[in-house]
This record gives C-alpha cells, sequence and structure tokens, in this order.
C-alpha cells in the first residue's frame, strides 16, 4: 500500500512553493485530499488542451494510414508514433469551408482554431473569430494561475504578402482572445520560464538573486512541504522538481552555446552581426537576429517549448496552450536532417517533383518526431489513478492538407490523449466535408463545458465519447 499523510487540514490544491523571487505551483498530492476515503476518489484531474501547429502542411501521400477503426496501418510519416498509436486517433476528412475562400496560408492559418472568415486586410480591420484554446480558457481559466499559454519558435511577421493580399499577422497567429484580438505566441523560453517560476521583474531585482535557480529560491519551502506529505507525495515532489531543474538546465546550455557562436540557423548567418550583450541571468533572454529570431537549435527549442507546456499542465497553472513549430509560411531550414536542402515552405510546393517530396516528407516526419516527444513526457508524468496523457487531449496537425495546393480540405489531425473519457486507438474516416470544428466542439463538451456549437460545427464526432 501507498504511504499516506492525509493532514488534518489537507495542502490546498492552490498551494504553492514560494521563495525571495520564485513561485512553483505543485503538482497534485494526495495529500490535498481531505481524507484517505476520499484520496482516490478526489484524484480525478482536470482535462487540459493543448494545440500544437505544424506549418505548410504534408506530403499527402505518405500521411493517411492504410485501414481503418483499431485495424489499421501507420503511415510513414506517423510512424514515429507507433508507441503511442493506442492513446491517439487519426482523423481524416475532416476541413473548414470557412477557410476556401482567399490565397495562401494565411486565409487558412489564422482560423485554423476558430473555423471562422477572415477579413482580407492588409494590415487594418484583422477579424477573425475565438479560438477554441481561448473559449477552453475563458471557461476553466478562472481555476489557474494563467488562463493560458501561447508558444512558438519563430517571430511575429507584420509586413504585407503582396502576392495574396495579406497581413503576415495572419500567419503568426493561431490563438485569438477575441475576433479582433489574436494573441502572440511567446518564443523565449527563458522568458516562459520564468513567466512560469518567478516573480515580476522588480521583485526579481530587489531580491538580489537574480542569477540563482529557482529551485534554490524556494528549497526551504520545498523542505518543509516535504516533511508533512507521505512517501508517495515526497516521490511525486521530487520528479516535479527534478523536472523543472532539467528543463532550466538545458535553457541555459542553450543560451550558453548561442553566446559561443553555435547553433546558428545556416539560413540566417548573414543577418546575424554578433550578440551586443548578454541580458541579465535573471531572464536570461537570447539576443536575436535582426529579423527577431532565436539561434537556438530548432530541435531542443521545440522540444524545450513543449516541456514547458508538459510543466504548466503537471502544476495546473494553465489547462490551455498552444504551440506553432512555424509561422504559416516557415522557410526554417531544415538542413540539420538527412539529405534535407530545401526550406520548408520552399520543399512544400514540391511541384510533384520527387526530390522535393522526399526532403518535404523527411520533414513532416521530423514534426512527428517532435510529437511523440511531447507525449512521451506526458505518458510518463503520473496523475491520479493515470498520467498526464490520460487527462489530456493534444491536437496536432496543420492547417494545409498539401503545401503545394494550399488545400484546406481532408486536413492532417491527429488527437492524443483521454481527457473527458475519449476513446483512442482509432483511426477515423468520417464523411467528406464534415466540419472540424465538430472536434473542437466534441473536445470542448469532453472537457465539461456545456457547449451545443462551436465555429461552423454540425454536431459532435462519432466514435471519440
Amino acid at each position: 500500500m501507498p504511504s499516506f499523510i492525509i493532514p488534518k487540514e489537507p495542502v490546498s490544491r492552490r498551494r504553492v512553493l514560494r521563495g525571495l523571487g520564485a513561485t512553483i505551483a505543485l503538482p497534485f498530492l494526495n495529500a490535498m485530499c481531505p481524507s484517505t476515503v476520499r484520496a482516490a476518489s478526489s484524484a480525478k484531474a482536470p482535462v487540459r488542451m493543448a494545440f500544437i501547429f505544424m506549418p505548410n502542411g504534408v506530403r499527402q501521400d505518405r500521411w493517411t494510414p492504410e485501414g481503418t477503426g483499431a485495424d489499421y496501418k501507420l503511415s510513414p510519416i506517423l510512424q514515429p508514433l507507433e508507441r503511442h498509436r493506442g492513446q491517439m486517433n487519426v482523423l481524416t476528412e475532416l476541413g473548414h469551408m470557412n477557410c476556401r475562400e482567399g490565397d495562401g496560408h494565411y486565409a487558412k492559418t489564422a482560423n485554423w482554431l476558430t473555423g471562422t472568415k477572415i477579413a482580407k486586410t492588409t494590415g487594418k480591420d484583422l477579424r477573425c473569430g475565438v479560438s477554441i484554446d481561448q473559449y477552453y480558457a475563458q471557461q476553466v481559466g478562472h481555476a489557474t494561475r494563467f488562463g493560458s499559454l501561447e508558444l512558438g519558435t519563430e517571430p511575429i511577421h507584420t509586413g504585407v504578402d503582396f502576392n495574396v493580399n495579406y497581413t503576415q499577422l495572419y500567419g503568426s497567429h493561431i490563438s485569438w482572445r477575441t475576433p479582433t484580438s489574436p494573441l502572440p505566441p511567446e518564443i523565449n523560453p527563458r522568458f516562459v520560464f520564468d513567466r512560469l517560476f518567478r516573480e515580476n521583474a522588480e521583485q526579481r531585482r530587489a531580491s538580489a538573486m537574480e542569477n540563482k535557480s529557482v529551485l534554490d529560491l524556494v528549497l526551504a519551502d520545498a523542505k518543509a512541504l516535504r516533511s508533512t506529505v507521505g512517501q508517495e507525495d515526497q516521490q511525486k515532489l521530487d520528479e516535479y522538481l527534478d523536472s523543472i531543474r532539467s528543463v532550466e538546465r538545458r535553457i541555459e546550455a542553450d543560451i550558453a552555446r548561442v553566446a559561443t557562436g553555435e547553433n546558428l540557423d545556416p539560413a540566417v548567418k548573414a543577418e546575424i552581426t554578433g550578440l551586443d550583450e548578454r541580458i541579465s541571468k535573471a531572464m536570461n533572454a537570447v539576443k536575436a537576429d535582426p529579423g527577431g529570431r532565436l539561434r537556438l537549435d530548432h530541435t531542443e527549442h521545440s522540444r524545450l517549448m513543449m516541456d514547458l507546456i508538459t510543466l504548466s499542465f503537471w502544476s495546473d497553472s494553465t489547462r490551455a496552450a498552444s504551440f506553432m513549430f512555424g509561422w504559416a509560411v516557415s522557410g526554417k531550414n531544415f538542413s540539420f536532417l538527412p539529405d534535407v536542402k530545401l526550406g520548408h515552405h520552399e520543399s512544400s510546393h514540391h511541384e510533384s517533383k520527387e526530390e522535393k517530396l522526399a526532403q518535404y516528407e523527411k520533414i513532416n516526419i521530423w514534426h512527428s518526431e517532435q510529437f511523440a516527444y511531447m507525449l512521451d513526457r506526458m505518458k510518463s508524468i503520473k496523475e491520479g489513478e493515470g498520467t498526464l496523457l490520460d487527462n489530456s487531449l493534444v491536437m496536432f496537425g496543420s492547417s494545409l492538407r498539401d503545401g503545394n495546393s494550399h488545400n484546406p480540405k481532408n486536413l492532417p489531425i491527429l488527437l492524443a490523449g483521454n481527457g473527458g473519457g475519449i476513446k483512442t486507438g482509432q483511426h477515423h474516416v468520417y464523411g467528406k466535408d464534415t466540419p472540424l470544428c465538430n472536434l473542437f466542439l466534441s473536445m470542448l463538451q469532453a472537457g465539461g463545458v456545456k457547449a451545443d456549437r462551436f465555429g461552423d460545427s454540425t454536431g459532435t464526432l462519432q466514435g471519440l465519447v
């Protein structure tokens, strides 16, 4: 039997570890239950939702699995997710009717999570819709420190694409708080880490401890709490704090490599003139090149951001998050992959040429590998009778079927996690032109939100719950 210590006064679910300049929310502990009798029944965790965006579509002949239902074979692009097939669904024939008007990527990216039309504009009068992550945050965000997190790896683009006469702002945002208020993704992992675990900048300066690890700052409080909880809770606490330290060290290591000139993106070498100065170690911000890009290894940069989402869910700091691997027309250089010489956007305009298609597919596979990494991490975290992944819904996909045709029909979409009783392990093939918003409505209801419509939904998806 596990060792429980349930205090006379249970530990508050809002209990945090505090130190001078740092605040760390806690994962769910048995000691937060009022009694041993309720320990099991109270362990039901809230549903978390994350939306992971991959730009530029996919090589469509290598995406769709063979077979349907539970008896299906993962496609080459999805092969890295084989170990998670039991906790995910591949969803085929979902799309956005309202995304078909308008050329290029912008009319199909800004509204990926809204299902609404966007106003065609070169900068003024932005209009889209409320995205599902923000709709969910508006319903459940009152219970957490942060309503939502919006993360990415590439800076906001503010120019105009005169090929299609859309502002590039539409390609830089997938989260919309209101139809006219897009939420920009934060691309600096240090800023995100400090937002989650440190007090405000003024307090940090006052503490004169800007260079100390957040865990060092809360050590005394952590020790005090540890002495009041049982062995199982002590183990949970140790694992959680070790994970925070691991992410913190990886951020520091990447910043150190940048400072010595490593991890330079070949595509932006010509633009970079060097670092003028190191920003204070308290914030540990990375100096950006004139284009606003961070000079971080793309794989590690992406994984850090997904780890930060995982930590924010684990600590119940937020229950809604979005992450953009890149902006809508990302030309990210993927020459770090074997036999890939083209940028992401260029390879997606493959013109049915096998040389380009092969590189496009390798980039798609890389994205699946990173998503598998995130699911690995979430699946490794025990929570209640299950895992963090059991209590989450994580959607992964793109706003285009194919980057060459800019097709918004039959979008590449996966849904992982069992949050709210979602059934997994299936390849669902729905009727042609089934609204993607039907999935969003299903997710909202699984998350406990009383909604009967979202975007252009016509109902919920059959077979998910």
